[in-house]
């Protein structure tokens, strides 16, 4: 009988390491850790370059990240002209006083070009009316005759008031 078997693909094996082999028993981390070194061991055969794109997929997130951001940034800096231009075309003013918000800020709060325009138009109006009126207090400043019917009621008030002589 002979010494040594062979399988395929496996060097020869004497058939005393063979039973060793057979008879060991392995823990599951052991097993574990044959197995993700096999794992391993393949995708590097299958995949060379697999750290390599996985690192460029990483830099493609970030550049996507980076486009959004850009994007962003670009619809708020088209809204924030488009309002400007309004603002300037109906006389609202666009600088606040003393820290507080200005016109535009305030009540031109669409990000298209109609409603904007719409609300720059309602603006102008009130503002418009309001200088053709004026400020206005219909009874600010007149006087009111009271008549002799309050003259009882005027004679009792000075009675209490009076200095004694």
């Amino acid at each position: 009988m002979s010494d040594t078997t062979t399988t395929e693909g496996e060097s020869t094996v004497t058939e005393g390491q063979q039973q060793e082999q057979q008879d060991r028993t392995f823990t599951q981390a052991e097993v574990d850790q044959m197995i993700a070194a096999r794992v391993e061991r393949i995708a590097k055969q299958k995949y060379p370059d697999y750290e390599d794109l996985k690192s460029k997929a990483g830099q493609t997130a970030t550049a996507e990240e980076r486009l959004a951001n850009l994007e962003k940034e670009l619809t708020s800096t088209r809204t924030e002209a488009l309002r400007a231009r309004v603002a300037a075309r109906f006389g609202i003013s666009t600088e606040g006083k003393d820290g507080e918000p200005s016109d535009a800020d305030l009540f031109l709060t669409g990000t298209d070009e109609s409603t904007l325009t719409a609300q720059a138009q309602r603006l102008a109006a009130r503002q418009v009316d309001s200088k053709k009126q004026g400020n206005t207090a219909p009874k600010e400043g007149a006087t009111k005759s009271t008549g002799t019917g309050d003259g009882d009621l005027r004679e009792f008030a000075n009675s209490l008031f009076r200095q004694p002589e």
